[in-house]
């Protein structure tokens, strides 16, 4: 096996929400127009949220549900760059989002003004790069043309109660605003690299310095056929892959909250194991007959299964688990008849209940993929 991937496809039921911004818009009616992100197709508008966007709540749940440390930032005002520490070893978004860091030399072996010693020796110089095992897409609608203009306005004054208005604020004028919103389904996808995850290669413009790796050589193991290759051990590579899992079953996150509140917990979930770093689950939902819900694409889903079934990775039981939110799907009796009982569905595929009961089982199933 040279390349054990978990890979999924998700849809987030987004109601009456706005996201992910892209700012103000210049000619609407209301100076201060604020628009969602959108992709256009001929006439037809999609709103997705931003891959980057996704990541950002992805992490923040690591963060507050799982105890990940946030990576610390360093932020170069000239020329103007940021990155994080690049320590894989000792913070996991480092590992699973990856990372540039670009640091400067210092000059004549002297380290930059303010820069500690063991900050030297943590980052080490020059330019380290990790490609992040972690990969995902846009978050895409399904259904197009749903965004929705919403006209307001703030005119609450100051004043006494007692007193009648002045003339000023009697003739003072409404502060106008415009937003956007929509009611939809938005899909992705994301692969994790398991080859990659706690994997680290030594060197400029790879993972991580040579010092760092002396440092913290007792949690590491080195790969036998190269000295430059260094991994976490398997129960940290695992739990990082693990955790990265169930923090998608407990998503939370989005523009706008506190009076467009939606929940972007995935409402379905396709995901399972193959062998090769495709992500062949894209756009497996698609609008019904009517453009008014989502459905689950059956005849692309058996195209990919059909040219799939030799690298999925099975092990003893099925390698792809299906979880949704009864009602969600246009299709959901055509949908569950065919999983269950047709070819090549039945081989492949395991409904399991819920998308966090998905999401638990694939969690089930990394260790055993992982030493195969």
């Amino acid at each position: 096996m040279a390349n054990p991937v978990l890979t999924g496809a998700v849809l987030i039921e987004a109601n009456g929400a706005a996201l992910n911004n892209a700012g103000q818009d210049e000619g609407r009616r209301a100076e201060n127009a604020i628009v969602v992100k959108q992709i256009r197709i001929g006439r037809l508008r999609y709103p997705y949220v931003s891959g980057q966007a996704w990541r950002r709540w992805w992490r923040e749940v690591l963060y507050a549900d799982f105890g990940w440390t946030p990576s610390p930032l360093t932020v170069i005002s000239k020329p103007q760059q940021a990155f994080t520490a690049g320590n894989p070893i000792h913070f996991e978004e480092d590992d699973l989002f990856g990372y540039m860091a670009a640091r400067k030399r210092a000059k004549k072996g002297k380290k930059e003004a303010g820069e500690s010693e063991e900050k030297a020796a943590e980052g080490g110089e020059g330019t380290f790069r990790r490609i992040s095992p972690l990969k995902n897409s846009l978050l895409i609608s399904v259904l197009p043309n749903v965004i929705e203009s919403d006209f307001g306005h703030l005119s609450r004054h100051q004043q006494d109660p007692e007193k009648r208005l002045s003339e000023q604020a009697r003739s003072q004028a409404p502060l106008l605003y415009e937003s956007e919103h929509y009611t939809t389904c938005l899909q992705g996808v994301f692969t994790i690299s398991l080859a990659d995850v706690g994997r680290f290669e030594v060197g400029e413009m790879y993972d991580v310095p040579e010092d760092l790796i002396q440092q913290n050589n007792d949690l590491l193991i080195r790969d036998s056929a190269s000295d430059r290759v260094y991994y976490l051990k398997r129960d940290e590579r695992i739990k990082r892959v693990q955790e990265a899992l169930q923090a998608l079953a407990r998503l939370r996150g989005g523009a706008h909250l506190a009076r467009n509140l939606s929940d972007v917990v995935p409402v379905a979930v396709l995901v399972g194991f193959l062998d090769g770093g495709n992500a062949p689950f894209q756009r497996l939902f698609d609008p019904d007959e009517n453009y008014e819900r989502a459905r689950l694409n059956l005849g692309r889903l058996r195209s990919v299964l059909e040219d799939y079934k030799d690298r999925l990775l099975a092990g003893e039981g099925k390698a792809i688990y299906f979880g949704y939110r009864p009602t969600v799907l246009a299709d959901e009796e055509e949908m569950l008849a065919a999983l269950r009982n047709e070819s090549p569905f039945s081989e492949c595929i395991e409904v399991v209940g819920t998308p966090q009961q998905a999401l638990e089982k694939a969690g089930g199933r990394v260790k055993a993929v992982m030493e195969m």
